[in-house]
């Protein structure tokens, strides 16, 4: 049986996960934004790559299970 401890690591590891992921994102709405501004690329190209980067992101976040986190804490009773 896991430890509390490794259950705690794993919840603190998906927290971190998804605030990565969140910076991510925000990081990307800057940088389109930023390039969109900028005449020298062409906006269907841009836009297109970014979108790829998003659901890449998409996919990341869709690994987390934050209720099989739950589930363990509650085994501990915390």
């Amino acid at each position: 049986m896991e430890k509390v401890e490794d259950v705690k690591q794993e919840f603190l590891d998906e927290l971190h996960t998804k605030w990565l992921l969140s910076d991510m994102k925000n990081r990307l709405v800057q940088i389109i934004c930023n390039l969109l501004d900028d005449q020298v690329y062409i906006e269907n190209d841009i836009i297109y790559s970014l979108l790829e980067v998003v659901e890449l992101i998409d996919l990341e976040e869709k690994k987390i299970n934050p209720n099989a986190i739950k589930e363990k804490l509650e085994n501990f009773g915390i």
